[in-house]
């Protein structure tokens, strides 16, 4: 996903507009990715426990018993470990070769991408790992795989300071794995939240069922009564913030409409209509990782 702001270091080399134009949407445009990247890795490392509590939670509705080995079961692991550690490698290498891109937009950009270079090498070593062990069948790893090896590529071109090759090879061999890795994530986040959204929508039941019955016994507690009402306001509350649940999820429609600008403009003429297209594109999805940061100081 940083590969989008290649396209601005492209212009910025070859075009006829100065630097300082092209720095600060750089800078804003990493700061908005880093936020979504943090709330995709939220989203993905609290997958597998929301399938774990909205079990618990059933298993006390239905006031069932709840055996140790049912929690470890597959059914409730939306991702198992090697997907899971195959998307927080590719995460890791996206924000690892954000600040690689970040590097080369300043002044002394040989010298300080010589560093973001070894620091994506690693982080590249880590995502290749993590693929060998993905099962087969995982959409994501085909995508992660192409783009570990367009980094890899990228990288080297950096490592011997052909900057202007590197831009160009980041820009014209990856933006359709860009696309489809922005696809396959929002496809992932699709799930996570359709899977949180049944989740909230059984607490729901389930709290105002536990309130009306409680009420309509030979002798309602008003303790009961109390608690359960606190509950359904728990779930209410929890449902009106649904959307920012998955906070990852409008960042990368976001990310994916300033990717398409971005392209859009690195084949442009550079006039100041493109530029300001461009700006008005980072601004939206500035705008939308506001919110996403939101969530995420909530969450923790």
């Amino acid at each position: 996903m940083k590969i989008f702001n290649l396209s601005f270091l492209l212009a910025l080399l070859v075009g006829c507009v100065s630097p300082a134009t092209y720095q600060e949407p750089i800078i804003r445009f990493q700061q908005a990715s880093t936020v979504v990247i943090e709330a995709a890795r939220i989203d993905y490392g609290s997958a597998n426990k929301l399938e774990r509590d909205a079990f618990i939670d059933q298993q006390v509705t239905k006031q069932s018993k709840i055996i140790l080995d049912d929690l470890r079961n597959e059914k409730l692991r939306v991702l198992d470990g090697d997907q899971l550690a195959v998307r927080m490698a590719t995460l890791d290498a996206l924000a690892k070769h954000g600040e690689l891109l970040l590097a080369l937009s300043s002044n002394d950009a040989p010298a300080r991408a010589k560093d973001a270079a070894n620091s994506l090498d690693d982080a590249i070593l880590k995502l290749n790992s993590s693929l060998g062990n993905a099962p087969p069948s995982d959409k994501i790893k085909s995508n992660a795989g192409g783009f570990a090896t367009i980094a890899a590529e990228v990288t080297k071109l950096a490592l011997e300071a052909k900057i202007v090759d590197a831009l160009n090879k980041a820009i014209f061999a990856s933006d359709n794995q860009v696309k489809d890795l922005i696809r396959l994530l929002k496809e992932d986040m699709s799930v996570l939240y359709e899977r949180q959204r049944a989740k909230l929508s059984n607490e729901r039941v389930a709290a105002t069922d536990t309130f009306n019955i409680e009420l309509e016994s030979q002798k309602p507690s008003m303790e009961k009564l109390k608690n359960a009402a606190t509950k359904i306001k728990v779930t209410e509350d929890s449902w009106e913030k649904l959307p920012l649940l998955l906070g990852a999820g409008p960042g990368i429609d976001a990310m994916q409409r300033a990717h398409l600008e971005l392209v859009r403009y690195a084949k442009s003429k550079k006039e100041p209509q493109d530029l300001n297209d461009l700006n008005s594109a980072i601004d939206n999805f500035v705008s939308s990782v506001r919110i996403i940061a939101d969530a995420i100081k909530s969450i923790h």
